[in-house]
C-alpha cells in the first residue's frame, strides 16, 4: 500500500449513522473484526473481545439508553441518526478487565483496546461499510451488562453502528494540522 492510499482512506472515513436496510454477511463483519485484531496493545495482552449483535430487540434495547443519555447530553442538538433497532448490525467492543479497575488501568485498558476500534473503524470503510464510534452510554453501562452477558472480568469499551452507509459521504472535516502542533512546548508556533 502506497502512504497516498492510507490517507485518502483515513481522509474519507467518518462517522455514518444513517444505513441501508441491507444486512452485513458474517464473513465481512469477521474480516473487518481480524483487522482490529491487528492493533497493538500494552504487553501484547489483546483484551479485546467482540459482540457482534443483530437481534432488533437487543439493539432497541441498547438504543433507548443511547438515546436517553442523547436528549440528557444535548437536547434537540443530539446527533441525527437511524435507530439502533434498525441498523444492520452492533459490534460491542469489549475488554477483559487486565489491569485491574481504577483510573490508571482504566487508561491502560483504553490505550490497548481503542487502535482496535481505530483498526476496526478503517478496516470497515475500506470494504464500503459506515461505522461510527460510541460511547455516550458508558453513563449507564451497569445495565448494559445483563443486556450483553458479560461477566464482571469484562467492561464494554464501545459500541460500534455498523451498516451500508444510505448514501455517499464526502471527506471528513478536520482542522488543518499546522494549528494543532506545538514544537518543543505547548503554545510554541510549529511554523
Amino acid at each position: 500500500m502506497e502512504f497516498a492510499d492510507l490517507e485518502q482512506l483515513m481522509a474519507t472515513q467518518r462517522a455514518v449513522r444513517r444505513f441501508t436496510k441491507d444486512p452485513v454477511d458474517d464473513a465481512t463483519i469477521e474480516r473487518v473484526l481480524a483487522a482490529a485484531t491487528r492493533a497493538p496493545s500494552a504487553r501484547n495482552i489483546q483484551p479485546w473481545r467482540f459482540i457482534v449483535i443483530r437481534d432488533a430487540s437487543t439493539k432497541g434495547s441498547l438504543g433507548a439508553i443511547f438515546d436517553e443519555l442523547g436528549q440528557q447530553m444535548y437536547g434537540p442538538n443530539a446527533p441525527d441518526h437511524d435507530p439502533w433497532s434498525e441498523v444492520p448490525v452492533l459490534v460491542a467492543v469489549c475488554a477483559e478487565y487486565v489491569f485491574g479497575r481504577d483510573a490508571g488501568a482504566e487508561a491502560a485498558l483504553g490505550a490497548s483496546v481503542y487502535p482496535a476500534v481505530q483498526n476496526l473503524l478503517l478496516a470497515a470503510h475500506a470494504l464500503g461499510l459506515g461505522t461510527v464510534l460510541t460511547t455516550r452510554w458508558k453513563r449507564r453501562e451497569a445495565e448494559l451488562r445483563p443486556l450483553l452477558g458479560l461477566p464482571e472480568t469484562m467492561g464494554v469499551q464501545a459500541i460500534v453502528p455498523m451498516g451500508w452507509p444510505d448514501r455517499k459521504y464526502g471527506r471528513n472535516r478536520r482542522v488543518p494540522v499546522a494549528g494543532l502542533i506545538s514544537r518543543e512546548r505547548f503554545g510554541e508556533p510549529w511554523r
